[in-house]
């Protein structure tokens, strides 16, 4: 008897030791009794790595949060928000990707399945949970102004109309505003104005509008005067918002005080300013047709994912964007430039030309883009570096030679003497100066973009350039800054002299940036019919608008334009 109670109790030991064991994770636990527990991992997105952690507890994924990413703000803020609650809301990954941020959600929804594997759970099991969401339909609506397209010039033109008491419906097939506002990296283009003044950056605005006539003799000379002239109220505005563009770069550069990416900082402020205001935002709402009755524009047929409606108007504004992001739209329009990268929004994809053709609109120039000279394609991402050019940079090919005035007003131009170049790309050359000044190319550094070293001899190793041309032409350019003559003809941003290491190179080559062409308007921003007249009450700006300008300006033109419309409409 003693033996047996012996045994009992050492067994009875035992099973509670292995009950410890398990507790502790000495074994794999079920989906059903994971214990809590937080998972930090990291998946691809548009512009480098996204980290998330993800909380679990139970089997139940509990918190989700992206910790750390380089994604363009503005772009990517609305996956960033959205999508961790919605996986939490679900316990799902079956998420819809955000539209015009898809490699940001899928890279937040890729992450947080990494953390499920390691938790033990099955991924892909959450990945076929499919949650259904259906949203009703729409009912035929009535305003004042129905705008389509939640760009800059969009946005403003309802922000001036919703304040000056109209009823706005802003629509926008995107999931975020912004538009390839977002995009727009530097500076925003303005004459005279006081911060240049105060800096000594001075041109007048005739000097102005009559070198950029000599590279463009097809402008719009009076119309940009106009532009110009409005340059100092369109900044005054935007800085009331708070985007802070008050360092002057160049006679006519105006860029954020921190260095900051332009876009971002306008984007920001705008959407602020729409969240307080009574414009109706409609999101992931596109226009499929321009409504009219006996030839009169009477407002727009929309859809969204509950179907199509139509939204009546007295006026409509059409803001919706240009086409170089639309590979079927390149391939109709500007067939010269199909198959090049684009940096450009990823909404900007031309529909709304074919809608305008189908009431008889008319369009014009609409095989005129604009090629980005600076154009970084790493991971399949394609990243906009005027930074580096805007911050004094130079261009040098594959035998560290400069070969033109690299800051040539005329981008298009500018790219085509880049491919005449051997090889598929140059370089742009900084050094720490214009780092320091740029938080946006202190995020491309961050990005693993740049090649680094501290003398200009082992930045051409890395580069595999002849280290003598690196050093002859860098030494050539100083001579250049000091005495504000330079062989290649540049005047604008001598505002380094490489006395500065470390120095840095990053690789370029065109892609598209904007179209140019568009909706043909008349002076006061009216669509134009075949017959020569306009319609009363369609309206078109910004980049989908042929305005005379091919886009010389981009974000002036939609803040100051933006208003000329609203303007336009309260005074009809």
């Amino acid at each position: 008897m003693k033996h047996t109670k012996k045994a009992a109790a050492f067994l009875a030991v035992m099973l509670a030791f292995a009950l410890l064991l398990s507790a502790c994770g000495g074994a794999p636990a079920s989906q059903s009794d994971t214990t809590s527990d937080v998972y930090t991992q990291s998946a691809q997105g548009n512009n480098g790595p996204v980290t998330v952690e993800v909380e679990i507890a139970d089997g139940a994924v509990t918190r989700v949060e992206v910790v750390e990413n380089s994604e363009t703000e503005g772009i990517a803020d609305k996956p960033i928000s959205e999508i961790p609650a919605w996986i939490v809301e679900n316990q799902s990954l079956a998420v819809d990707t955000v539209s015009g941020a898809t490699n940001t959600s899928n890279a937040i929804v890729e992450a947080v399945a990494l953390c499920l594997d390691e938790a033990g759970l099955d991924a892909e099991e959450w990945k076929s949970r499919t949650v259904e969401v259906q949203q009703e339909p729409k009912e035929d609506i009535t305003c004042d102004t129905v705008v389509v397209g939640a760009g800059g010039a969009g946005i403003r033109v309802a922000l001036e109309l919703a304040d000056n008491g109209q009823n706005v419906i802003l629509v926008e097939k995107q999931s975020m505003v912004g538009g390839a506002t977002n995009l727009a990296a530097t500076y925003f283009v303005a004459v005279d104005t006081t911060y240049q003044q105060e800096d000594g950056m001075t041109i007048s605005i005739d000097d102005y509008v009559a070198q950029t006539a000599e590279t463009n003799p097809d402008i719009d000379s009076d119309r940009l005067r106009l532009l110009l002239e409005n340059s100092q109220e369109s900044l005054d505005w935007l800085n009331s918002l708070g985007t802070n563009i008050t360092r002057p770069l160049s006679n006519y550069q105006v860029a954020t005080e921190d260095g900051s990416s332009l876009g971002a900082a306008i984007v920001k402020a705008m959407s602020s300013a729409l969240e307080q205001s009574s414009v109706d935002l409609r999101l992931d709402t596109e226009a499929v047709e321009i409504l009219t009755e006996d030839g009169a524009v009477t407002g727009v047929r929309v859809r969204d994912a509950g179907g199509e409606y139509s939204i009546l108007a007295d006026s409509v504004v059409l803001a919706s964007g240009g086409f170089v992001s639309g590979t079927e739209a390149v391939e109709k329009y500007a067939p010269e430039w199909a198959g090049l990268p684009s940096t450009s929004a990823a909404g900007s994809t031309g529909e709304m030309f074919g809608l305008v053709e189908q009431i008889g609109g008319v369009l014009s120039n609409m095989d005129v883009v604009r090629l980005n000279p600076s154009v970084h394609s790493e991971n399949g991402v394609n990243s906009s570096l005027s930074a580096a050019r805007a911050e004094g940079g130079i261009i040098v090919n594959q035998q560290g030679l400069r070969f033109c005035n690299d800051y040539y007003p005329d981008y298009t131009t500018l790219s085509k003497w880049m491919v005449e170049q051997e090889g598929d790309y140059v370089y742009i050359l900084i050094d720490q100066t214009a780092m320091d000044n740029s938080k946006r190319l202190q995020g491309f550094k961050d990005m693993g973009y740049f090649l680094e070293a501290d003398t200009l001899e082992e930045l051409a190793e890395k580069m595999g350039v002849p280290a003598d041309n690196l050093v002859k032409t860098v030494e050539a350019y100083q001579e250049a800054v000091r005495t504000g003559v330079d062989e290649f003809g540049r005047t604008n941003n001598l505002s380094i002299d490489f006395s500065n290491p470390p120095y840095y190179a990053v690789t370029t080559s065109p892609g598209l940036q904007v179209s140019l062409g568009g909706i043909l308007v008349d002076d006061t921003m009216r669509v134009q019919k075949q017959d020569g007249t306009s319609f009363d009450n369609l309206y078109a700006v910004g980049e989908c608008a042929d305005d005379g300008l091919f886009g010389c300006a981009p974000t002036n033109i939609n803040i100051t334009f933006g208003k000329m419309v609203a303007d336009q409409i309260l005074g009809r």
